[in-house]
This record gives C-alpha cells, sequence and structure tokens, in this order.
C-alpha cells in the first residue's frame, strides 16, 4: 500500500499532505516560513552544485534535508501511521507534484534527522517515485522473450563514449542472458523518420535507452536526434509519447533519458512525465547532468538489480534505490546520487517486470578468437587477396591513455569554462570545447605531453606482416603502423601522406634504406602493385617524430579533413582512389558509432564500402550487426561482413598468415 505526499504551492508558501489506504487522508499544511519556495529554489541550486563537482552534501545543507524531511512528514510519518515499513517490506511514497519549480526540487535528498546518510534517495525502507496522472490504465505483463531477457535498446544519435559507458555497464548482464542488447540506433539512423521506422518493427524492446541533449523549444521539452542535411534536428516529447503509445504500448515498460535536461521542468511538463503519461510504465530520468564514469556506474547497478535472474519481479524504484546507494558508497557521498529520479505510472505499487515462470538461457557464445584450427575462413579470404587496410583508433589497449588525456582536458576546461562538460560527452566535442576556451595552442600541448612516448598497440608489428603494395589507411596520431612497416617490409618504397600544419605533408621511405625523407614534390609515379602507400587523415607525429597538430576537435574533422585531390596531381589521386574503390577494405578498430569514423567512410568511399570488405569489431562494441545491416555506411544501405575479435587473437592470426 502506497503513500501518496502531495506538494502543492500558494504563492511562496508550500504545503504537504498525504494520504494512503482507501480513506486514510491528512489535512495540508504548510511547510513552514524557513522552507517556502525561495529558500526551496536556494537548496535545488545548492544540491546542484554539489552534484556538479561531485561533492556530498554540506553540513548545512543536510541539516536542511533533515528539516525538510521533519516539514513533509510532519504528523505524516508512516512510522507513526501503523504502515509497516521494513527493509524486506519498503514502503513506496508517491510524491505528486504539479507545479514546476516545485518539480525542480532534489524530494529524494529528504533525510532522516540524525542520519549524515539516511536519504530517501537510497533508503531500504522507503521507495520515493514522482507519480503520474494518466487516463492510460495500467495492468500486469510477463515478460516474454526468446531467452527470458530483458531487451535494451539504446537511441544514441551521437554514438561517443556514453554508448560505449553503457554497453560496458551491461556486459555482465548482457552475458548472463538476463539482458538482450538490440543493435543500438545511431547517427542517421536516429533521425525522426528512422528511429519511428525501427520503432515499429520487431525486435520491440522493453526498455528504451536515450542518450543524447535534451531541451526546451516553444515551451515544451525535446530531444536532440540525428543531424539532418547537416542542421540539428530536436523532436517534441510529445510526439515520441504519441508515437510510443501507438507503437510499443503493449510491451514498452521503461524509458531511460540520460540526457541533459531529461527531467528538467518545462512549461506543460518534463519530458519524462509526459513519456509516462503517454504509456511508458515508468521512465528514468536526471535532474542534472552526471559525470561519464557516475553515469556507468549507475546504469551497471540499477540494470543489475532490475533484470536479476534470481527474482520473481522487477522493481524499479528499489532498483534505482540501489543504483543511487551505489553511487553514494563509491564516490565518496557524491551529491550525484540525487539527480536520476524515477516517473512512475502505476499507482499501486513499483513492479514493471513480473519474471514468473522466466528460464534465462544464455546467448549462444561466440568466439572471440578469429583462429580455430587456422584463420577464420572471412580473414583469410581476405589476406589472401591484395586489400586495403583502414586502421582505426578505437582499441581497448589504449583507453587508460585517451582516459588521461580526456582529464587533462576536463581540468583545462574548468579553468574558464562556466560550468564543466556534460557527462558522456565524445572526444572531439570535449577537444572542441578547450580549443574554443583556450585556443588550440592549448589543446596541441595537451596532446604532446600525453601521447609523446606512448608505446604502440601489441598488433602493430604482426598488422605489419600481411599489409602488401596498395594504399591503406591510418586514424592513429602516432607514425607506429608507418615504423612496422618499414622494419617488416625493408625492399618496398613506402610514401606517407598525411595531415600537416599547412595541407599535405609527404614523406618517402626509399627501399632498403632506414631514413625517412620529407619530399617538396609529389612522385612523378607511383605504383600501387609495387609501392606501399599510407593516408593518414588525422595527422599526429610524422615518421620523423615531428609534432604536427592533429585533428581532434569537431571542427577539425568537418572543416580540416584532408583531401588528396587539393593537393596532389590528378594522376596520382587517380591511381589512389581507384585502387580504394576496388580493392576489398580490412578495418580494424573503427566503430559505426563514432561520428568521425562514419564522416571518414563517406570521404573516402562515397560510392561504398568496396565489395568484399571486412570488419574487425571489439565484442564489447555489440556493432556486429550495424556493420552488416549498413547502418550509417556510406552506398546504397548495404552491409559489410563483420567478425569479433581481441586484439591478441587477431595479432595471432596475422603472425600465423604472415608467416605461413
Amino acid at each position: 500500500m502506497p503513500m501518496e505526499i502531495d506538494l502543492t504551492r500558494a504563492d511562496a508558501e508550500v504545503r504537504a499532505s498525504a494520504r494512503w489506504g482507501d480513506e486514510a487522508q491528512s489535512t495540508a499544511h504548510a511547510l513552514g516560513a524557513d522552507l517556502d519556495i525561495h529558500a526551496l529554489s536556494r537548496f535545488t541550486t545548492a544540491v546542484s552544485a554539489a552534484a556538479r563537482d561531485g561533492r556530498p552534501l554540506t553540513a548545512d545543507l543536510l541539516a536542511t534535508a533533515q528539516l525538510l524531511q521533519r516539514a513533509v512528514l510532519a504528523g505524516l510519518d508512516p512510522l507513526r501511521t501503523g504502515i509497516a515499513a521494513t527493509p524486506g517490506n519498503p514502503l513506496l511514497v508517491r510524491l505528486c507534484v504539479q507545479d514546476p519549480a516545485l518539480q525542480a526540487v532534489p524530494w529524494e535528498a529528504l533525510c532522516r534527522p540524525g542520519e549524515a546518510m539516511g536519504f530517501w534517495a537510497s533508503s531500504p525502507l522507503l521507495l520515493p517515485v514522482r507519480g503520474v496522472k494518466s487516463d492510460i490504465p495500467w495492468q500486469p505483463r510477463p515478460v516474454r522473450s526468446v531467452r527470458g531477457a530483458v531487451s535494451v535498446l539504446a537511441v544514441a544519435p551521437r554514438g561517443g563514449a556514453g554508448l560505449e559507458a553503457l554497453r560496458m555497464a551491461l556486459s555482465e548482464r548482457i552475458d548472463t542472458g538476463e539482458i538482450e542488447w538490440l543493435p543500438p540506433v545511431v547517427g542517421p539512423a536516429a533521425r525522426r523518420d528512422a528511429l519511428f521506422d525501427r520503432l515499429g518493427r520487431e525486435p520491440i524492446p522493453h526498455v528504451l535507452h536515450f542518450l543524447g541533449h535534451g531541451g526546451q523549444k516553444n515551451g515544451g521539452p525535446v530531444l536532440q536526434l540525428g543531424d539532418q542535411d547537416g542542421e540539428e534536428h530536436w523532436l517534441p516529447v510529445e510526439l515520441l509519447a504519441q508515437k510510443l503509445q501507438a507503437s510499443l504500448s503493449s510491451f514498452l515498460r521503461l524509458i531511460v533519458l540520460e540526457a541533459c535536461e531529461g527531467a528538467r521542468p518545462s512549461a506543460f511538463a518534463s519530458a519524462a512525465e509526459i513519456l509516462a503519461r503517454g504509456g511508458a510504465d515508468a521512465v528514468v530520468a536526471h535532474l542534472w547532468p552526471v559525470k561519464a564514469h557516475v553515469a556507468r556506474a549507475c546504469s551497471a547497478e540499477f540494470y543489475r538489480a532490475l533484470a536479476a535472474g534470481s527474482q520473481s519481479k522487477g522493481d524499479v524504484a528499489f532498483s534505482m534505490n540501489e543504483a543511487r546507494r551505489a553511487i553514494l558508497g563509491d564516490f565518496d557521498g557524491s551529491a550525484e546520487a540525487f539527480s536520476p529520479v524515477v516517473y512512475l505510472r502505476r499507482p499501486d505499487n513499483s513492479v514493471i517486470f513480473d519474471f514468473k515462470g522466466r528460464k534465462i538461457e544464455r546467448p549462444a557464445s561466440r568466439p572471440a578468437r578469429p583462429v580455430a584450427n587456422g584463420i577464420a575462413p572471412t580473414l583469410a579470404q581476405m589476406l589472401d587477396k591484395p586489400f586495403s587496410l583502414l586502421l582505426g583508433d578505437r582499441f581497448r589497449e589504449q583507453r587508460p591513455l585517451l582516459s588521461g588525456f580526456r582529464d587533462k582536458l576536463h581540468k583545462e576546461l574548468l579553468k574558464k569554462a562556466p560550468a564543466p562538460a556534460a557527462p558522456g560527452l565524445s572526444m572531439s566535442s570535449l577537444a572542441q570545447r578547450v580549443a574554443l576556451h583556450h585556443g588550440v595552442s592549448k589543446l596541441d600541448t595537451a596532446f604532446r605531453t600525453t601521447f609523446r612516448g606512448a608505446p604502440p598497440p601489441p598488433f602493430i608489428d604482426a598488422l605489419a606482416r600481411v599489409v602488401g603494395p596498395g594504399v591503406h589507411t591510418t586514424l592513429l596520431r602516432h607514425p607506429w603502423l608507418e615504423h612496422a612497416v618499414a622494419e617488416k617490409q625493408p625492399k618496398r618504397p613506402i610514401y606517407v601522406f598525411q595531415q600537416g600544419d599547412r595541407g599535405v605533408l609527404m614523406l618517402c621511405r626509399e627501399a632498403d634504406s632506414e631514413e625517412w625523407a620529407e619530399l617538396d614534390e609529389p612522385p612523378a609515379v607511383l605504383d600501387p602493385e609495387k609501392a606501399i602507400v599510407i593516408f593518414r587523415p588525422y595527422g599526429g607525429f610524422t615518421p620523423l617524430q615531428d609534432p604536427n597538430r592533429p585533428l581532434m576537435t569537431e571542427d577539425d574533422y568537418q572543416l580540416g579533413l584532408l583531401s588528396l585531390g587539393d593537393a596532389l596531381p590528378d594522376a596520382l589521386v587517380n591511381v589512389i582512389r581507384s585502387t580504394l574503390n576496388y580493392r576489398p577494405t580490412l578495418l580494424v578498430g573503427m566503430s559505426i558509432v563514432t561520428g568521425h569514423h562514419r564522416l571518414l567512410l563517406h570521404r573516402l568511399y562515397p560510392r561504398g564500402v568496396p565489395h568484399g570488405s571486412l570488419a574487425v569489431l571489439d565484442p564489447e562494441d555489440a556493432e556486429r550487426e550495424l556493420w552488416k545491416n549498413g547502418s550509417g555506411l556510406p552506398g546504397k544501405d548495404e552491409g559489410i561482413e563483420a567478425i569479433e575479435s581481441s586484439m591478441e587473437d587477431l595479432a595471432e592470426a596475422f603472425e600465423e598468415k604472415g608467416g605461413s
């Protein structure tokens, strides 16, 4: 039996009343002059500032949170009304708040007097949710899926680190079969028409997890979708709610809005409230942005508690309290724990999944190794014929280096920016902000100090053994591939064309030579059957180890991406383009959910990636179906073959082939 608390205001005065059961109801009482709307606004601002900085509540804020609980529960304390609340049987507390100013208050931060960590947000006795009134009736629905899994569809218009963090946060649950990770909706597939089409097709998700930007336009909440014709496109949440009601009302249980303004009040209602009113059983949203690693920890604990195979029900309020408790414990009591809130349509309890009779089956295991009694057939066929290599910059071995670089950019940004960067911001977006606030020189310095002397990925030497004559592309900001190829294939002439500070920088290492030389003029003749040509569109350290500015910002990728046609003679350009167009491409370290990777693919292969190409993917990225379906690829929506492999196993495959 839940307890409902109505929070209203008359001018500056804030009032609370409660009801429980069929008849019990209290008289509305004022919270007091010390807790009027102005005081609550100051409290809200201070808590959000603590969350922004990753700090716990100060002693003064904690005292206010305790005073606020006393005022709200004055005469309403469930322990004094005969309502039982125990750790095994917590009380659901529905906060019914209509006033936009009161919706912004972090009511979940109310705290039991005398307890430093007795917040409602993490209480084992109380489960706070925000009640939603809807004309759509609620009815229990069992989980029916092929393997008893809760299916999650991520929508990430810009891809990026947030999507990767979510996938990693759910990886353990995916491996056990408790969660089914559906192919994410990213890039062009996240445009309105394409998204609505996907939402009307199987497989239909139980959970829709949106990662992106939210805002308000024309007095109502909006979510940013994939760009159209180079312009930002914002979708009114009311239209999305209508689409969900029309297509998913019999299946969808939960929407998670991991967006900057997902739960911020608007003139009509918050995005979360609109979506819950429109038919979702529950919506999770954030009052304020949280850092990427905090969001990942929150998602991991929330989905663990919600979809665990050991339980007979999935309780969204209980799961959120578990997640917020994990944030408080893992991040030194950070006020970020008060950012995620739950909007609930169900009136009587917070169970949204009925797992009775559920039989979980682990997903069919796919070998991580491409080597099984020899090289996998698709990879063997690729390496048996001339191919072009496209070597991306996404490798697990580089994540610590990238994390250090990201932390350095965050620190630089905080020196001038009025607020920290939003959580889950892509590296290019973060670099863009540093460049705008501090200038590109500060960005270049951060790059050189972080990346100079970094060791190459361990598979580069093995890869250099199988790279043959032709045209190859590397996005790495280090000349690791060039140096490895020069060492493993001393008889081959090697030409390097890379992004330089003033256009195309050309270098050459002649056959049987150990020296690299910078060319003043393009080579008169280039034979892709004999020479190895390496194209480095993202720039960075040259083979001579000179630091040239790499592409890192959004403007860099959009405006500064190297075009060979602008600097090389037409004859050479035609040779390079012909080779790229007609030889199959081996793609390693690429991600279709990374915006600048998609942009480069469209620049290199405007007619489509050549037939017979193969993408080798990190198993954790879960992008295989996207590549096979052609999502985001250039051409006529034709996909390419994809296999999953760790870099260690891929190196073994290259070693085996290179030694044969």
